[in-house]
């Protein structure tokens, strides 16, 4: 009887152990946090005050691409370089998509970064004054595996006065680490200790 026990508490234990080391492991990923801004211009399907959705958007100047805003870089995105071009492909803002789509990605240090914007949120459109904001919710990624996806929030501006469909264009993204918290390994063996003690009990006084 005293073999079986031995056996069920071991079994038990290690049961607790791998576990534990399997969040250990998790945990020396990190969660995405920190604010990037991009700038350029856009050619809309309309004038900004009756425009429904993008049908390119390009880098300031000649450049074929987005940039990423010098200063705008913080917490995990601070490495990257101001002027490191973006691709933000064309999407239709009204009606919102019924789906998540690729709001922007780009590549620095060998990893690659983007946004999948999960929802519309906020659409504001002023011709007269030449303004046009959208807003919304997504997931954040970067390639490698150091990283989860994590939540953020992303927004877009336009801005100008033309009659012209071509406009300054603005982006902003903001991620702010992880969505719920999560148990370390620690805790883990506290939340299942008392179950340890209270099987050894059981299993002494049957013996």
């Amino acid at each position: 009887m005293k073999t079986s026990f031995l056996k069920k508490l071991s079994g038990v234990t290690a049961a607790v152990l791998a576990a534990a080391a399997f969040i250990s492991s998790a945990e020396a990923q990190g969660y995405i946090n920190g604010t990037i801004s991009f700038d350029g211009g856009a050619v809309l399907n309309a004038p900004l005050g009756s425009a429904t959705s993008f049908l390119s958007i390009f880098g300031p100047g000649s450049d074929p691409n987005p940039e990423v805003l010098g200063g705008s870089q913080t917490g995990t995105y601070a490495g990257v370089a101001a002027g490191t071009p973006a691709v933000f492909p064309p999407f239709t803002f009204i009606p919102a998509p019924g789906s998540s789509f690729p709001l922007w990605t780009f590549i620095s240090g060998g990893q690659t970064y983007s946004f999948q914007a999960d929802s519309i949120t906020f659409v504001y459109q002023n011709g007269i004054a030449g303004f046009l904001d959208i807003a919304g919710t997504g997931t954040a990624s970067i390639t490698g595996g150091a990283y989860y996806d994590t939540p953020g929030t992303w927004s877009i501006v336009d801005t100008g006065q033309s009659s012209s469909p071509v406009f300054t264009f603005g982006a902003a993204t903001q991620v702010s680490g992880p969505p719920v918290p999560e148990p370390s390994a620690l805790a883990l063996l506290v939340t299942f200790g008392p179950v340890i003690g209270a099987f050894a009990f059981r299993s002494k006084a049957k013996a």
